[in-house]
């Protein structure tokens, strides 16, 4: 019964969610208030103050983790916002002349993932929906955007695998290798599944499409063992594009495509990424690694991707920081930064009182095979209702690490609930309403079929990954 009572707070979230269709603020605090109430009437231990106090003091620090780069994302968003970025993106694209189907396979798992991995927010759909309506009629320019959008758990230069391995206690170098093995499959199976979208299709394009599935799958995990997890989704959507222009039949115009002011924002935030990775090791190694950290949580603050996000702001658009687009973002971050504080002070304080030990008991108790279905069931329910890897992880990740450690298996555990939670993240309504308010007009039917056509995605992501780790646990553990 007390494994029940853990899972309330999560519970309470899909209520709120999904049957008052309640904002993700709302979500959070209800989660929040859930776990207190949990914590107050004794469920599992005897409550102390010194379990409120450890709580609020992990959820500060991890909050100051993610708060470091959703703002600094949000700066490099709108401080490039007028440089006509899409419309650059647009101009590359017809300047290669692919076919309409390898068009699919270069816009949703080459610059979709690309983009997503570099910006996060769902500012991928943004750039890729108009491309895709131009090519391919609605439903399937839907089902095409939202393939550009399932590798999230590598969107954002990766911020939800930076709170995993907090959370998790697994090393982020050890974590990356584990989440490239579990989420990897996805990412292979998506340009496969943006063909499945497309009318007209041939077996030569479904030959390539599984070449850029290959590519895709090596490039992240080339790019997360030399460079670091934060640049892999860019690597590997870079490599489709790589792939989908040296299969091209025209290039005319290309290089002045590439050579547009619209995409060197993009070009300075990568190069950002590999200087900051260049330059940490040395600044650690000569004592200079200032961080934010309590017993059981650190936040070292130069390994954080908001640092390159303000380096890449400031020499690609210092000029359009002043005072009304600081205004702008402030508007646009408080929000999201409130709303994981509140999932992880909630999920902290369910460490604390104890109700984690019993829900990893309890999944323990499945066995390993059943346990890793139910952590994955777990994550796709975070995932869903609250639309982010980081915060499915911050409900869940403390109950799927617990439940590693019976099987000898945190890292391998710890990453299906980073990639799962990141996954299902695009079939959640925020991401709905970002896809909607990217199609040139609003039609009836439009919300259920982005939904029906999320959750079959979601689905397939799903049952990819979770096969993906039953393998694992055979040959790798």
């Amino acid at each position: 019964m007390q494994s029940v009572f853990a899972l309330l707070p999560s519970a309470v979230v899909l209520f709120v969610v999904l049957g008052l269709r309640a904002s993700g603020l709302v979500a959070a605090a209800s989660a929040a208030g859930t776990a207190t109430l949990l914590w107050l009437t004794h469920a599992f231990d005897a409550p102390t103050p010194g379990q409120m106090l450890r709580a609020v003091a992990d959820a500060a620090v991890l909050t100051a983790l993610v708060a470091a780069m959703i703002v600094p994302g949000m700066i490099f968003v709108e401080a490039t916002r007028g440089r006509k970025s899409p419309q650059a993106i647009s101009a590359f694209v017809e300047a290669i002349g692919l076919p309409k189907a390898r068009a699919a396979i270069l816009i949703a798992p080459g610059i979709g993932v690309m983009v997503e991995s570099l910006t996060g927010m769902g500012v991928s759909l943004l750039v890729t929906m108009p491309l895709l309506l131009a090519l391919f009629d609605r439903r399937a320019a839907i089902g095409i955007g939202l393939v550009g959008m399932s590798l999230m758990p590598w969107g954002a230069l990766a911020i939800s695998a930076h709170v995993s391995a907090k959370l998790s206690g697994v090393p982020l170098e050890t974590l990356q290798a584990w989440i490239s093995a579990v989420s990897g499959p996805v990412a292979f199976c998506l340009p496969a599944l943006a063909l499945l979208f497309v009318p007209r299709r041939t077996v030569a394009d479904g030959v390539v499409a599984l070449l850029a599935g290959a590519m895709l799958v090596a490039a992240i995990a080339i790019a997360s063992r030399w460079i670091g997890i934060e640049v892999a989704g860019v690597a590997g959507g870079f490599a489709v594009i790589a792939l989908m222009v040296l299969l091209a039949r025209e290039r005319k115009g290309l290089g002045a495509a590439l050579s547009a002011p619209g995409l060197l924002p993009y070009f300075t935030l990568v190069a950002a990424v590999a200087v900051q990775k260049i330059a940490t090791a040395p600044l650690v190694k000569a004592g200079l690694s200032p961080a934010l950290r309590t017993e059981r949580v650190e936040f070292a603050l130069l390994t954080s991707p908001g640092v390159a996000l303000l380096l890449a702001t400031l020499l690609a658009a210092a000029s359009e920081l002043r005072p009304p687009l600081l205004g702008t973002v402030a508007r646009r971050s408080w929000r999201p930064v409130v709303s994981v504080a509140l999932f992880i002070l909630s999920a902290r304080l369910l460490v604390e009182c104890g109700a984690i030990e019993v829900l990893a008991r309890s999944i323990s108790g499945l066995g390993r095979d059943g346990a890793a279905v139910a952590i994955a069931l777990l994550a796709a329910i975070g995932g869903f209702v609250t639309g982010s890897g980081i915060t499915s992880s911050a409900l869940f990740m403390p109950s799927a690490a617990a439940a590693g450690e019976t099987f000898h298996a945190v890292p391998l555990f710890a990453a299906l609930q980073n990639g799962i939670g990141g996954h299902v993240g695009m079939a959640a309504l925020p991401v709905a309403a970002i896809l909607i308010a990217a199609l040139p007009r609003r039609e009836p039917g439009d919300d259920a079929l982005v939904m029906r056509t999320a959750l079959a995605l979601a689905v397939w992501h799903i049952a990819v990954a979770t096969l993906a780790v039953l393998v694992l646990l055979r040959i790798a553990v």
